[in-house]
Formats: C-alpha cells, sequence, structure tokens
C-alpha cells in the first residue's frame, strides 16, 4: 500500500496510456477495410456509401427527393458508366420528410417517433397509411396515394451495385449527357441552297424585308384574327301564364236529414252527360276517390283515416234558418271539411257559396321558343321539386312563392348553352283594358 500511495499518480497516467492503446489496438483490427466508408465524390462530401457483402446502401447528407423505383447514374475513373436502380428507402423516426401526393398536395412533418419510415419498390400497393406527425396532429397518407417523400433518407441499392468501385466513382441522380464525336469530314465548304418551296412558314423572307401593316394606326407585321363568333344566348323559353286559387271541387248542395249531399264538379254522372256526381258523405267518416267507379256510381267511397289516398272528411254539420234581406228566413246547410290532401285547417262550406277557394293553387306555364314547337304545362303548389322536359330543354321548379305568386326555376346546361336559374311572375296588368 505504501508502494502504491507512493507512485499513485505515476500508475494511473500508466493505466491511461495502456487503455488508449487499447483502443487504437481494437479500431484498427475491427475496422471494415472499405466496407463503410464515405467517398468524397470530387471533394463535395455530400453522400455515404456503406457496403456490407452483397448489400450496398447510399445516404446524403441533404434532402433528396429519390425514390424506391429510381436510378442513381455512376461513372468511373475509367470512362465507363452504370446505372443503379433503388430497391428501397429507409427515413429514421422523428426525422423531417416532406410527402407529395398525387393530388399535388404536400404535407410537411416528421416521420412518426413509433417507428422507422420503410419505403420499397411496391409502396403503391402496401396497406394501410404513411402517418406524418405534423404541427396540427398526425395526418395518415395512404401509401397509394403518394408520389414521392424528400428527407435525408438511407437508400438500399440493386445487388448489382456491390460489384462497382465506389472509390473512384462519380455518382449522380441524372442521366448524364453523351455528346458524340463531331463529323469528321468538316473539310468541305458549305453551299448555299435555294429554298426550294416557299411553305410560308415564317413572316419574314430571305433579304426580303418584311411585310408591315398599318392597323388602327400602329405598325404590325401580322394581320388581325377575326373574331370567333359566340353561341348568342338562347333565351329561357318559360312564361307563367296562370297563377290562380283553383276552385274546391267538392260543393254542398243538398241534406237529408244531418247527412250532406257534395258535388263533385269534376265527375259528369255519365260521359257527355252535363250532371254532375252527388256523393253522400256522412259525418266523421272518411272517404277517398273511387279510382274504378262505373257510370252511376259515387265518385268518393269511405276509408280508413290512415289510408294514404284519404280524401275528405266531414267533421260537423248542421242545418241552420238564417235571415234574409228581404226579412224572411232561410234554411242553409253548414258543413266542416277537412281535405287530408292539404296541409291547412278544416273549412267551412255551406250551401250558399258558389265556389270555395281552400288553398289549392293552379299553375300554369307556356313553353315558347322561336321555331320549336309551344306547349303549356300545369302544375299545383305542392310541385315544388318537379322536372319537366320538352324539345330537349330540361327544367326544374325549385321554389313556389305562394305569397307574391311566383316560381324559381332553373334550366339545365347544354352543349352550347349554360344552365340558367330565374324567377317567373305574371306579366303587370294594364289598367286601360
Amino acid at each position: 500500500m505504501k508502494i502504491i500511495k507512493a507512485h499513485y499518480e505515476k500508475f494511473i497516467f500508466a493505466t491511461s496510456l495502456f487503455l488508449l492503446g487499447t483502443f487504437f489496438v481494437i479500431e484498427f483490427i475491427f475496422d471494415e477495410d472499405g466496407d463503410s466508408r464515405k467517398n468524397p465524390f470530387g471533394g463535395n462530401d455530400f453522400f455515404e456509401i456503406q457496403a456490407s457483402g452483397s448489400e450496398v446502401e447510399l445516404s446524403f447528407l441533404s434532402e433528396t427527393e429519390l425514390m424506391p423505383g429510381n436510378l442513381i447514374f455512376v461513372t468511373l475513373d475509367s470512362g465507363e458508366s452504370a446505372q443503379v436502380r433503388i430497391e428501397g428507402a429507409l427515413f429514421k423516426r422523428r426525422s423531417d420528410i416532406l410527402v407529395y401526393t398525387d393530388d399535388g398536395n404536400k404535407i410537411d412533418g416528421r416521420v412518426s417517433s413509433n417507428q422507422n419510415l420503410i419505403l420499397e419498390s411496391d409502396w403503391k400497393t402496401q396497406r394501410g397509411a404513411l402517418n406524418v406527425e405534423t404541427k396540427t396532429g398526425v395526418v395518415p397518407v395512404p401509401y397509394e396515394s403518394v408520389q414521392k417523400v424528400a428527407g435525408r433518407g438511407v437508400y438500399t441499392l440493386e445487388a448489382a451495385a456491390a460489384s462497382l468501385d465506389w472509390d473512384s466513382a462519380t455518382l449522380s441522380v441524372y442521366q448524364p449527357k453523351i455528346y458524340g464525336g463531331m463529323e469528321s469530314n468538316q473539310t468541305a465548304r458549305v453551299r448555299w441552297q435555294k429554298k426550294s418551296e416557299d411553305m410560308n412558314e415564317s413572316i419574314y423572307d430571305t433579304f426580303t424585308p418584311p411585310v408591315i401593316y398599318l392597323i388602327d394606326g400602329r405598325l404590325t407585321t401580322k394581320l388581325p384574327e377575326e373574331p370567333v363568333a359566340e353561341a348568342e344566348k338562347e333565351p329561357f323559353g318559360l312564361l307563367l301564364t296562370d297563377f290562380s286559387q283553383r276552385p274546391y271541387p267538392h260543393m254542398l248542395k243538398r241534406w237529408i236529414g244531418e247527412t250532406p249531399y257534395f258535388e263533385d264538379l269534376n265527375t259528369p254522372m255519365a260521359p257527355n252527360s252535363d250532371r254532375n256526381v252527388f256523393n253522400r258523405l256522412e259525418v266523421g267518416k272518411t272517404y277517398r276517390p273511387n279510382t274504378e267507379r262505373k257510370p252511376g256510381q259515387p265518385s268518393l267511397i269511405e276509408c280508413e283515416k290512415t289510408h294514404p289516398d284519404a280524401k275528405i272528411t266531414i267533421e260537423y254539420f248542421i242545418a241552420q234558418q238564417l235571415p234574409t234581406k228581404s226579412g224572411g228566413r232561410m234554411l242553409v246547410g253548414r258543413a266542416m271539411v277537412k281535405d287530408h290532401k292539404m296541409d291547412g285547417k278544416p273549412f267551412e262550406i255551406n250551401s250558399l257559396m258558389k265556389e270555395v277557394f281552400a288553398g289549392d293553387y293552379k299553375i300554369k306555364l307556356l313553353f315558347n321558343l322561336a321555331g320549336l314547337e309551344p306547349k303549356e304545362f300545369e302544375f299545383s303548389q305542392d310541385d315544388v321539386s318537379t322536372t319537366f322536359e320538352h324539345e330537349s330543354r330540361k327544367y326544374k321548379i325549385e321554389n313556389i312563392d305562394l305569397e307574391n305568386k311566383s316560381l324559381l326555376i332553373s334550366k339545365e346546361a347544354t352543349i352550347m348553352q349554360p344552365s340558367e336559374k330565374i324567377i317567373l311572375s305574371l306579366p303587370p296588368v294594364d289598367p286601360l283594358r
């Protein structure tokens, strides 16, 4: 112990020398002897080659946009050139990348922190998505939509790359241009040859002043082009000719006891008959149109209120004595009617009314384009979103304004005409007529 204490500093110095020498010996013995080396590339250290057996990896010291399937062009000292295909690419986790997609978008971010990003030559068919960590969160990009990835990657080259002498290689990611030698026979005097045919490929001729035009006070060597005639815009082609309330077709005409009888103004008793059908409608019952009616039968038949074709229900009926203008009295029948095809509340129909308006509108449109056959269309207030067509023109009712009695109608575009949308209203009434 006394010897160690006396020579402690020398002992520490000798130990340090021994460890340092051991380190250099190990490095010398286990050096890969060129299997892992940097290529100065003519004094420009921007890439590194690592070789292990038949596998060669290439990495750049700056960002590139190389992808599996791209080619690396190599020129050797002997003058020979070769092209090497990139088989795969690896981007280390959390490394910066810029992903280009097929639809033109760019996604700037980093590789996922969970694992490295590995791309092979068939990356377009890989399942799943490439997760890019951006400032706003993780953005998954399907592999099939990835065009290329820019970044500092490690690229695996094809097996043929292992046979090249990378120490004497000049590397390029672009194909070098090969210049051919000059033609040997350059001694013959070039003769001026007259142009065999004037194809008028130029506005100038040899040794001839150009033709100059004076157009609108300015000198020019070209004549102005003829203006292209634009297709004349076609009129919309529709007119609103009628927007009025339609009289209710069922009118109270008579009653027996507490049961009213309604005349159907739209259904004659028989073809070519001047008399209409009368329907006996009991209070509290619901009726629908008789679609299979024969002569002598009613036009309305009883059904459930839930029936999809339910039309009318008589909710209340009473016969009252009302005073007349002459001082007498008159028996008047009054009924409260619910029409299931209309969204309004029940309304009154009495035997004194000549017409009843319950909110059912009649809308008429006239197709009128020069040179084409005119046609009239009729709609109701329930025909919003209805489409109709005539003479290859297609229209659609976009909206119906009952208060202002107007329609918003669109016209579908054709090859020569753009789409159009206008509001149709009734023409103003001339007060002098």
